[in-house]
């Protein structure tokens, strides 16, 4: 086997050590994917979704996108030897088990023949590559297909029209949190950590991601800043709502124009916020508590499967740079995202539909390529602003078409913003349609 030449700095001297590319291409083929194509012959071959988590068929994706993509390190250089060159396999395992296992770019260098610089880099362009490739799909803001597939899936599963997801903050640990920083950053954990804030569905696939906030403030705080208010005030929540049709829909013999969302005790009494009682007495209180908690546990479910899937975000972190911390964070959920998806759908290349486990679910086995989507709004760069790391969630466009913006046709730009904005926060705040919806549902599952 040819061995490639690569440079190991130590604390005294310089190595120059012989990096086996050939033996470690050898060794992925024999033990996992296979020889020249044989499924059947690997070592580990069963074993390969336990070790990277990933299907054999989803990394044949990523290897086959990857590869085909532009990105210049993922490119075979002409003036090498096969076998003097890292092959693509390992390039894209050794990033994947790192997340997988939570452990540090150098734990698997001596399999897949990596100098630890080498290691680290492989792991920084996987996470530039998942997101590059991958985000405008996995971290995509719903569509009105989307919207009425989830409110579908709600209706089958939770028995309740309007239902769009479950809201909470999860916290991950930053061990390696600079000094300067760490007052800022430590919280509830009692270490330096940083939140994330998601709203999932019944299948745990994140709609809305939000990380990078200080540990220290709360999870009202972090909806303060949250791009999910901000889409709730400026109307384009609203918006889609009417353009997906789902709006009006009752419970009961109510009726209600706002699709709302399950949350815990600490939210406010936002009209689109469900909550459970406190302290149920009576036992239409205990009942419909028992169902709201039960629900609410989507969003439980999907914060343990991602950290347990990939044990990156449950350890804690080494990173120094918070924009390093923010872009694995980002591969993270793409990947969970994807799993969902690959676990629903059965088939890599289809586009993720929450209602396809149910027969009257339309348009299911649609497939899409990566890039073949068409724009959507809101994908935020979580890494270029890490004080505000949103990953599949950012700023709407300004809300247009309402009736309050027609009255004010005339009005300056700026004014008709504030204006229309603080009449949508009103509609939020609105503490009696609040009242009316808890209500609606307490009658609905409480008797």
């Amino acid at each position: 086997m040819k061995a490639g030449r690569q440079q190991i700095t130590g604390r005294s001297l310089d190595l120059i050590v012989e990096i086996r590319h050939g033996d470690a291409r050898h060794c992925i083929n024999r033990d996992y994917l296979g020889i020249r194509g044989d499924l059947a012959t690997p070592l580990l071959g069963a074993e390969f979704k336990a070790m990277f988590r990933v299907s054999r068929s989803r990394f044949q994706v990523l290897l086959e996108d990857i590869g085909a993509s532009e990105i210049r390190f993922y490119q075979k250089k002409k003036n090498l030897d096969v076998d003097e060159q890292a092959s693509l396999e390992a390039k894209l395992l050794l990033p994947i088990k790192t997340l997988a296992y939570g452990v540090p770019p150098d734990t698997f260098i001596d399999y897949f023949q990596m100098s630890p610089e080498y290691a680290r880099e492989c792991c920084r362009q996987f996470d530039i590559a998942v997101k590059k490739i991958y985000a405008q799909e996995y971290l995509r803001l719903p569509t009105s297909d989307d919207l009425r597939s989830i409110l579908q899936l709600h209706r089958h599963v939770h028995q309740v029209d309007g239902l769009f997801g479950s809201l909470d903050c999860s916290h991950t640990i930053w061990k390696n949190c600079p000094k300067a920083w760490a007052g800022s950053y430590t919280g509830k954990p009692g270490s330096p950590s940083i939140i994330l804030e998601a709203v999932v569905d019944y299948h745990m696939f994140f709609w809305h991601a939000s990380y990078g906030y200080t540990g220290n403030i709360g999870d009202l705080n972090v909806l303060a800043q949250s791009p999910l208010l901000e889409r709730m005030v400026d109307g384009s929540f609203h918006t889609l709502e009417n353009e997906a049709s789902v709006v009006p829909f009752k419970i009961g013999d109510q009726e209600f124009t706002k699709c709302f969302i399950l949350t815990d005790g600490i939210y406010p009494k936002f009209s689109r916020f469900v909550k459970g009682v406190k302290e149920p007495i009576t036992e239409e209180e205990k009942k419909y508590t028992a169902w709201q908690e039960g629900a609410r546990k989507d969003v439980e479910r999907a914060f343990g499967v991602l950290k347990c899937t990939w044990q990156f975000l449950d350890r804690p972190i080494l990173k120094l740079k918070l924009s390093e911390v923010a872009m694995r964070t980002t591969c993270c959920i793409i990947l969970h995202n994807m799993l969902t998806a690959d676990r629903v759908m059965g088939d890599p290349r289809a586009r993720y539909v929450p209602c396809a486990s149910l027969d009257e679910c339309p348009g299911v086995g649609a497939v899409q390529q990566p890039g073949d989507l068409a724009a959507v709004q809101g994908i935020a760069n979580i890494a270029n602003n890490p004080t505000h790391a949103a990953a599949g969630a950012a700023a709407a466009p300004a809300n247009s078409g309402t009736g309050l913006q027609i009255g004010l046709r005339n009005a300056p730009p700026d004014l008709l913003q504030q204006v229309t904005r603080k009449d949508r926060f009103d509609e939020l705040m609105d503490a009696d349609e609040h009242v009316r919806l808890h209500q609606s549902l307490m009658n609905k599952f409480g008797s």
